[in-house]
């Protein structure tokens, strides 16, 4: 936990040098609105990805047998494990041919506010990326993102089966409702080193040849 009696400049020079020394990496916020993000990126706002996520739940106390052996509902930071796990795979999908990046999307406003956990590209291709520890979870930050940037698929890294679905979804949007449109991508956290492929596959002949397509619309 960091104090707010922290001095800003001592708290920065202390997390430059964990991040110089590979322990930590910022994932800082970017407008997305155009490749290259790192273009569009702040400086001053990102969170942080520890260097693993075993030693994440080391230093909270947790090994291996007990996390093992526990009910999912005592494990009041899942939700924290996940997107750690997911982070740390997504920094390095580039097998070392690129100095790691990752970014997400935050918008702050008085009454709507939406944050996506992870913002990647390939080519000319933004894909907004959200994590759930369990099985469902609000479509919501993703759907606000995508019809802000005019994205249309977006990736779900969840505890369900791999799917693909044609989502069509209203949002309100100045006081009305919009309409937005995506192709969710759906697999479970542990195929997240198979993000590569999956984007190949995408670029050569389209979201249809992925898997099972369904559709929904609310």
């Amino acid at each position: 936990n960091i104090s707010r009696d922290d001095k800003a400049r001592e708290l920065k020079a202390a997390i430059d040098l964990l991040v110089k020394a590979g322990l930590i990496s910022p994932v800082h916020h970017s407008s997305c609105s155009g490749i290259p993000l790192n273009a569009q990126a702040d400086p001053s706002k990102f969170k942080l990805l520890f260097l693993d996520v075993g030693l994440v739940n080391r230093i909270c106390g947790l090994d291996w047998l007990a996390i093992r052996s526990m009910d999912e509902r005592k494990l009041i930071n899942e939700g924290s494990m996940a997107e750690q796990f997911i982070g740390q795979q997504l920094l390095y999908l580039h097998n070392g041919q690129e100095a790691p990046k990752l970014f997400y999307w935050l918008r702050e406003r008085k009454t709507s506010n939406a944050e996506v956990d992870y913002v990647i590209s390939r080519g000319d291709t933004i894909f907004p990326v959200e994590v759930k520890a369990g099985k469902s979870g609000s479509l919501k930050s993703i759907l606000q993102f995508s019809h802000d940037k005019k994205t249309q698929i977006a990736i779900r890294f969840d505890l369900n089966l791999p799917s693909i679905q044609n989502i069509s979804h209203k949002i309100q949007q100045d006081k009305q409702a919009v309409k937005v449109r995506i192709t969710l991508i759906s697999l479970p956290l542990y195929m997240v080193g198979q993000l590569n492929r999956l984007f190949d596959i995408i670029r050569e002949e389209g979201t249809a040849r992925v898997g099972w397509t369904d559709s929904i619309q609310r």
